[in-house]
């Protein structure tokens, strides 16, 4: 399962929100159903995020939802962000078997 979210910033709110993103995917990297979780901020709109994760499957992105740094985190974003933060969901069409396919 691929989760992608965005996430805008308030005005001066960027470096805040970097840091909990990155506090946040250190934390998730160690749950056993996550196989990656890459955050990156966009080159075309400084202060706004995206998360690349990868689950295990739906189970595994369940049990993400109701770990504790990711209850305080969502407990966060009304402070940090400019708009609703967007979250889509998908599985894996294809990408082939090379390493150029993975994430």
């Amino acid at each position: 399962m691929i989760v992608t979210a965005i996430f805008k910033a308030k005005p001066g709110k960027e470096s805040e929100l970097h840091a909990e993103l990155h506090a946040g995917a250190t934390a998730s990297w160690k749950e056993n159903g996550v196989r990656g979780y890459f955050v990156h901020e966009l080159i075309d709109q400084p202060g706004t995020f995206m998360n690349i994760e990868v689950y295990k499957d739906a189970a595994a992105f369940a049990s993400h939802l109701e770990t504790s740094h990711v209850k305080s985190f969502l407990g966060k974003l009304e402070d940090l962000l400019s708009e609703p933060l967007t979250v889509y969901q998908g599985s894996a069409l294809f990408g082939g078997e090379s390493s150029k396919a993975a994430l």
